[in-house]
C-alpha cells in the first residue's frame, strides 16, 4: 500500500508543478497554504477549492484535508502561479476530484474501516 500511496503522492505533486505550484508540494497543502494566508490575494478562490478538496476526501481525513496537508508540508515555499496556472488548476481539481469523491464514499461504503474515525464516530451517533 505504501508503493500505491508513492505513486498517488507523486501524481499529485506533478499536478500542482503542471499548475504553476511548486513541484515538490501536493494540491492539498498548495490551497491549504493560500486558503489560511489574511495578505492571499484571490483568497475565495483558494477557499473555494479548500472545500472542493476537504469534500472529496472527507471520508477518509474527516475536517480539513487541506489544512492538514499545509501543517504536514509547511516547511515548503508555496507558489500562486499565473492566472493561466490557476485556470488549470481549477480544472485539474474539478476533474479528478468528481472521480475520486465517488470512488471514496464507494468504497467506505464497501470497506467501512477505510473511514475516517471521526467519521465512524459521527454515524454511531445519528
Amino acid at each position: 500500500m505504501n508503493w500505491i500511496l508513492g505513486i498517488l503522492i507523486a501524481i499529485d505533486q506533478l499536478g500542482n508543478a503542471i499548475s504553476g505550484g511548486n513541484p515538490d508540494s501536493t494540491i492539498s497543502a498548495r490551497v491549504g497554504y493560500f486558503s489560511q494566508m489574511d495578505h492571499c490575494s484571490y483568497k475565495w478562490y483558494w477557499k473555494k477549492l479548500e472545500w472542493i478538496i476537504d469534500y472529496t476526501f472527507y471520508p477518509l481525513d474527516g475536517l480539513n484535508h487541506c489544512l492538514q496537508a499545509f501543517q504536514a508540508d509547511k516547511d515548503e515555499k508555496f507558489q500562486h502561479g499565473s492566472d493561466l496556472a490557476r485556470a488549470l488548476l481549477s480544472i485539474i481539481i474539478i476533474i479528478v476530484c468528481l472521480f475520486i469523491s465517488a470512488v471514496l464514499r464507494f468504497s467506505v461504503l464497501v470497506i467501512p474501516s477505510w473511514r475516517n474515525k471521526s467519521n465512524k464516530n459521527n454515524a454511531v451517533k445519528t
